[in-house]
């Protein structure tokens, strides 16, 4: 693992952080088999003084394709304006801006955008997304254009990309591992050991575990604590904005019944919060 990571990382980060692992996923990705030998420039964007800006993982292969892969535990819609902010550094990095007034056409090489996410109740492989999808013109395009590929890699064999490369099914099949034990009620830090020996056992990202197990356990539980606080901040504001509707409906005097079917919330509890709030 690269110097200077950090347990805040994510397992997947830490994992495609090496050569032979990304010329697997790009070959998935393209088609066709990368060997040995065709290089591979990693330039993850790790956040400086200057930017804040710090992505999953970006690469070069070949010094042609710039290839950026982003992951996400469900599918998030700004992710092309995201990877819109990623590619502006990357070239910002890679173009001296003295060059940028030269008469000299400058050279860059081809982005390509992939977010892979985890979600068992979407039915789709793959989907586009593009950065005029959020513009606020109707049926228009405007004149800059940034197209994302999504790739849902919630675990099953069947999935025509996970049978094509091996580093984005072994860490499919770990997360998938560490979800069910999980959901049996597990203790977590005993699901995560044990999800890792069994992966381990099946040589699944064996050499990964065996070098980092300790870190990826730390890893594995700070993305989880992370999801519940999240989680936990996502359902504190949605009962916010529960109980300031009942609020305007009380205001209006609509009956409790009616409140109750359409806030799904007992009278009971609606009754509580009209007293508390001198509305009944």
């Amino acid at each position: 693992m690269a110097q200077g990571r950090q347990y805040q990382d994510t397992v997947f980060r830490a994992y495609m952080n090496d050569a032979d692992r990304l010329r697997d996923v790009a070959g998935a990705l393209h088609g066709r088999t990368y060997a040995a030998d065709e290089k591979i420039q990693i330039m993850t964007l790790e956040g400086t003084f200057l930017s804040q800006l710090k992505n999953d993982i970006s690469f070069l292969i070949e010094g042609c394709y710039l290839i950026l892969l982003e992951h996400q535990s469900t599918w998030n819609p700004n992710m092309a304006l995201r990877c819109l902010y990623y590619i502006c550094e990357q070239f910002r990095t890679l173009v001296e801006a003295k060059k940028l007034y030269q008469s000299v056409k400058i050279k860059l090489p081809a982005p390509e955008f992939h977010v892979f996410y985890l979600d068992e109740n979407d039915v789709r492989e793959s989907h586009l997304l593009n950065l005029s999808d959020a513009y606020m013109i109707e049926n228009g395009k405007g004149f800059l254009e940034l197209t994302v590929l999504c790739h849902n890699i919630a675990y099953d064999s069947g999935k025509k990309l996970l049978q094509k490369s091996q580093a984005l099914h072994d860490y499919s099949f770990f997360v998938a591992c560490v979800k069910k034990n999980i959901a049996q009620g597990v203790e977590r830090a005993i699901t995560i050991r044990t999800a890792v020996r069994y992966c381990r056992e099946n040589d699944i990202m064996k050499n990964f575990l065996e070098l980092h197990e300790s870190e990826v356990i730390d890893m594995v539980n700070f993305e989880w604590n992370q999801k519940d606080f999240e989680e936990a901040v996502r359902e504190e504001v949605r009962e916010e904005e529960t109980s300031a509707f009942i609020l305007g409906m009380l205001k209006e005097k609509l009956p409790l019944e009616t409140i109750a079917r359409v806030s799904k919330m007992s009278v009971e509890r609606i009754q509580e919060l009209g007293r508390m709030h001198s509305l009944l």
